[in-house]
């Protein structure tokens, strides 16, 4: 039953601690990577009989109920609410913005088929039922544009705007929030888009000889805008310059604890991946941190969501490395 925005967010609290409590979060993440099977990793998440399925399907079962659960449980939890804050929807209607990449390049391959959409309603901004047509689905909303399929040339960068797109949409939406907890929610998400700013720009520099003004107008900004002082891209836009070698300058960097580990003497390049890896770990233990910190706020809900999908990414890394560990086994 919907509730005023105090009492839902009392009851959501302890009920979200409960399921917490349950999750492979925190202190039972460990959990996840200890399972050997696919088999085992099914009981483990869903606690029912494992289906009799060839492991090829059993593998994309396990990805698709564990999404289809995180979803139909942050819905449930939205539904507590009379009205949902605006940075709530925004995090759920991500998927929306997933699904209609999806649909664009479904039509464009001309597959004849309907892509398994991820159903967020009843708060989606995309009109599914109007399936085959991008018109349809879209008109009337923010994804307006977006009205037929760009060709698979074009397909990397119309995703790119819709990615740019979100972005704007969720920071905008963030400043909406007017409870307690609205400096340390602006303060983690900002850094969140900030480092994967960073990442990207040297992913573009390391993996694709990218030259600097190319790499700023691909950068995320919060506004849409190409601006170099945004506040998503002053952490890229200090680093681009900088000699990807050169440990000496890279140590003195405000985010040196994301670092590659550097030893005196040896050759050293910055690594993306490491700090991408290392800032998610920082990321989900701030979340966590967080989530007790504004009890009776938006921020437990926005935490749970965080902390819930990186339990998501987490399922799905345990059954890529099985299936990767299988594939290995068969091929010597």
């Amino acid at each position: 039953m919907a509730m005023d925005k105090s009492s839902a967010d009392s009851y959501l609290y302890s009920k979200m601690s409960g399921m917490l409590a349950k999750s492979f979060a925190g202190k039972n993440e460990h959990k996840l990577f200890e399972v050997k099977s696919l088999q085992e990793l099914w009981s483990l998440v869903f606690k029912t009989e494992v289906p009799a399925v060839p492991e090829i399907l059993l593998a994309k079962q396990i990805e698709k109920d564990a999404s289809d659960k995180f979803i139909s449980d942050f819905i449930g939890l939205l539904k507590n609410y009379s009205k949902p804050h605006p940075f709530l929807l925004s995090l759920l209607q991500f998927f929306d913005y997933e699904n209609i990449k999806s649909a664009g390049a479904v039509l464009a391959m001309q597959e004849g088929k309907v892509p398994e959409f991820k159903n967020i309603a009843p708060f989606n901004i995309i009109d599914y039922e109007k399936w085959p047509s991008l018109k349809k689905m879209t008109e009337n909303g923010p994804l307006s544009w977006y009205d037929c399929a760009p060709e698979l040339s074009q397909q990397s960068l119309v995703n790119y705007k819709l990615d740019r797109q979100y972005v704007t949409y969720l920071w905008k939406s963030l400043h909406k929030v007017d409870s307690e907890c609205r400096k340390e929610l602006e303060s983690l998400i900002r850094e969140k888009f900030s480092i994967e700013n960073v990442v990207w720009a040297l992913r573009l520099k390391i993996y694709y000889n990218y030259k600097n003004e190319d790499i700023i107008p691909l950068l995320a900004y919060s506004d849409g805008e190409v601006n170099e002082k945004d506040p998503l891209v002053e952490d890229a836009m200090k680093i681009i310059d900088w000699d990807l070698s050169d440990a000496e300058k890279w140590l003195r960097w405000k985010h040196k604890d994301l670092l590659n580990p550097y030893t005196d003497g040896t050759s050293w390049r910055v690594d993306p991946r490491w700090i991408s890896n290392s800032f998610k770990r920082k990321y989900i233990k701030n979340a966590y941190r967080m989530f007790h910190v504004y009890p009776f706020t938006e921020c437990p809900l926005v935490c749970w969501y965080i902390l819930k999908r990186n339990e998501l990414d987490n399922i799905r890394t345990v059954v890529e490395s099985i299936r990767l560990g299988q594939w290995e086994a068969l091929n010597g």
